[in-house]
């Protein structure tokens, strides 16, 4: 897939996500978790320079900004960008977002405090390049923070595909839907059609596999946490999630 290929693919699913975001922003507790989550990991008061990489409809950085941080917030795909800019006028604040490759910063060398994501290093093809580029634009002492999970696992052959097949089905039958409009459920996916992103992954497990490229681009203190799910997802996201946890990976430059 190119670039201009995987930003389409979000471009359709913007609308999905963008319903996600402001349902989690505005109609849930969770925000306030996920900024003591943060706090907790910077170690510091701010405020930050933040790197929302990735940033789809806005989450972090609508969360961030509205805390005090000055946050920029970048994505390659359009449709991401206009829900992120409708949500941060819902939310009242004046956001920074602009359509940039988190590959190919526009950023000079030691620029922001903390780099975080969510839910997007998964889709990255050179995740060598991408993490030094973010280490790139880190101060020092900065921080990588990544939220993600093993999304690649339930189109491998195995135990985690067999539990994720019974979890979508037995979600879609208490609650009557998935989070994932646009796609075929899991048993219709085998492993000789897994979607083109996750093959870098193989069947290998993640942050281990992160964990691995993160010191060979010379990050240093790096921690991470398998499961992070009890105060960050939704019930319905820990019923069908079970199998693929969110973790936690953060590393300072």
């Amino acid at each position: 897939m190119t670039q201009e290929d995987i930003n389409a693919v979000w471009d359709m699913r913007s609308d999905n996500f963008s319903d996600y975001v402001t349902a989690e922003l505005f109609e849930s507790e969770r925000p306030e978790k996920w900024l003591r989550q943060i706090e907790e990991q910077m170690g510091r008061k701010g405020p930050w320079r933040v790197l929302d990489a990735g940033c789809g409809p806005g989450f972090f950085t609508i969360l961030l900004t509205r805390t005090g941080h000055r946050v920029t917030g970048v994505d390659g795909a359009e449709q991401m960008l206009e829900h992120a800019r409708e949500n941060a006028k819902q939310a009242g604040i004046p956001a920074d977002f602009r359509r940039m490759d988190f590959g190919k910063l526009d950023f000079a060398d030691d620029t922001f405090d903390l780099v975080i994501s969510r839910n997007v290093t998964h889709i990255i093809r050179d995740h060598d390049n991408v993490y030094r580029e973010w280490k790139r634009v880190l101060k020092p002492g900065g921080k990588l923070l990544i939220f993600d999970a093993n999304w690649h696992l339930p189109y491998v052959e195995g135990p985690i595909r067999e539990e994720a097949i019974w979890r979508e089905r037995e979600t879609l039958r208490r609650y009557g839907s998935n989070f994932s409009c646009e796609e075929e459920p899991y048993e219709y996916i085998g492993s000789e059609l897994m979607p083109e992103n996750f093959r870098v992954f193989g069947d290998r497990v993640r942050p281990d596999f992160d964990v691995e490229i993160l010191k060979n681009a010379g990050y240093t203190s790096i921690f991470f946490d398998r499961d992070v799910t009890e105060e960050l997802w939704s019930e319905k996201e820990k019923f069908m999630y079970h199998a693929t946890p969110l973790f936690m990976l953060s590393a300072n430059k």
